[in-house]
């Protein structure tokens, strides 16, 4: 906005210097033409007047006096049109017959320009009669190149143009200065109204800016307050609900666990083993949607972590499950890439990946988190059946699953990954993974890289 507002003024400015620059230059070039031309018609009449006031022996005197004044070349003649005195002292007592020496003795000033071969161009020229009483005794003329004049002219137009271009100049610092203003109370906005998504940030400065920042400001806090009570209540409602769920499933747990201990009847085992596995399922996913609860808030915290090391360490922890189904995990992980995320959203994040891609994995699953432009990226890979291409975006939706999922499943998972990925200022995305199964890619922004080099050739988690 700074740069637009001062750029606008710049080129208005120049567009009314311009629409005003150019009569004045034509108004100015004519002004000082013909201020030039009648300083020398009246510098030429007061050497008349000089050499009339003396004898002829002084002549030569005052017509040097008159060329330094001047700065012309000045020529006297006698009525037998013979040079008699010249401030470049050339021969004299040669013939001088000029068009301008006849003109002025008929006793008139003679001004204008004509060509010249000595110049080698236009030649400007006054000629004056000099009198004693009522006598044309001589005449008197100065002349210098026309180019002196043009260049004088062109002088002036060029420092117009300067002018013009301090007026441009000025105007687009002046646009700068009331941009800044207009925009430096905006900006702190800004960044403080982009905080204000943490639960414990100050609220807006009310007194900083103009009065319609302030306004502005007040309007916010009134809607972050409003926002703050919303989530406030949610997140009490959903603890609570998260409580009341859990107690009752713990409780018939713990019953189905007593059952099956005090059951030598196998089939009976086998019911008990299958409501044990629907109530941990039930609790998962009712940590799923708390889960999700918070990244809807943007409670996805910010803390400084390590994703590197967290990776190694949830790959570490995902071994037990992988060695139960025969399976590899590869990890290659960058050292140091420093993200603000919530460690405990962080650690779900790549639980929820691990256990995706072990529930359709044939042999391997492949880690990486290394670091692309800006941001890290973190990839979790299988060598199962993958989804199709046309199902890629869709299986991020809530409750979406693709055709080739397992049953029992929640829609819940990658919907997790995505939406913490997005509070956290990040994105995931899939394709379809080397070994042909899915390849779920999770952007996040980078906050500091200290090494960015990969660990090495891939370390087997087995």
């Amino acid at each position: 906005m700074t740069g637009r507002i001062a750029g606008a003024m710049a080129l208005l400015s120049a567009v009314v210097a311009l629409l005003l620059a150019l009569p004045l230059a034509l108004i100015a070039g004519r002004a000082v033409q013909e201020t030039f031309v009648h300083g020398l018609d009246n510098a030429t009449l007061a050497c008349a007047v000089l050499l009339s006031a003396q004898p002829e022996q002084g002549w030569p005197r005052a017509t040097q006096l008159c060329a330094e004044r001047t700065g012309t070349r000045v020529i006297v003649v006698d009525p037998q049109r013979r040079l008699i005195s010249d401030s470049d002292a050339s021969p004299l007592g040669r013939q001088f017959d000029r068009p301008e020496i006849e003109r002025a003795f008929t006793g008139v000033l003679a001004s204008d320009a004509r060509p010249s071969l000595t110049v080698g161009g236009d030649l400007r020229y006054a000629a004056a009669p000099v009198l004693r009483g009522s006598e044309i005794v001589a005449v008197v003329r100065t002349s210098l190149p026309d180019a002196r004049v043009a260049q004088l002219v062109r002088q002036t137009l060029l420092w117009l143009a300067v002018a013009v271009a301090a007026v441009t100049l000025t105007a687009a610092l002046l646009g700068l200065l009331l941009a800044a203003t207009i925009t430096r109370p905006l900006a702190r906005l800004s960044s403080q109204a982009a905080l204000l998504a943490g639960p414990n940030v100050p609220l807006l400065a009310e007194d900083d800016g103009p009065g319609e920042v302030r306004s502005l400001a007040r309007v916010l806090n009134s809607m972050v307050g409003r926002l703050r009570g919303h989530i406030t209540r949610a997140d009490r409602v959903a603890a609570e609900a998260s409580h009341h769920l859990r107690s009752p499933l713990t409780g018939v747990r713990l019953r189905l666990e007593a059952i099956g201990d005090m059951t030598d009847n196998p089939a009976i085992g086998i019911e008990v083993a299958a409501a044990t596995l629907e109530v941990d399922r039930l609790n998962h996913r009712i940590e799923q949607l708390l889960a999700l609860a918070r990244s809807d808030a943007q409670r996805t915290g910010h803390d400084e972590v390590d994703l590197g090391a967290i990776v190694e360490a949830r790959c570490q922890a995902a071994t037990v499950v992988a060695q139960e189904r025969g399976l590899v995990i590869e990890v290659s992980a960058a050292e140091a890439l420093f993200v603000r995320f919530s460690e405990s959203m962080l650690n779900r994040l790549i639980d929820e990946l691990l256990a995706n891609a072990l529930a359709y994995a044939r042999t391997t699953v492949r880690v990486q988190a290394a670091t692309h432009a800006d941001s890290v990226v973190l990839s979790v890979e299988d060598d199962g059946p993958g989804v199709a291409a046309v199902e890629q975006t869709g299986i991020f939706e809530r409750f979406m699953r693709g055709s080739t999922a397992h049953p029992g499943g929640s829609g819940l998972g990658l919907a997790l990954v995505r939406e913490t990925a997005r509070a956290a200022g990040g994105d995931a995305e899939a394709g379809r993974a080397p070994a042909g199964g899915l390849q779920v890619r999770v952007h996040l922004p980078l906050l500091a890289a200290v090494d960015q080099t990969a660990t090495g050739s891939p370390a087997s988690v087995r």
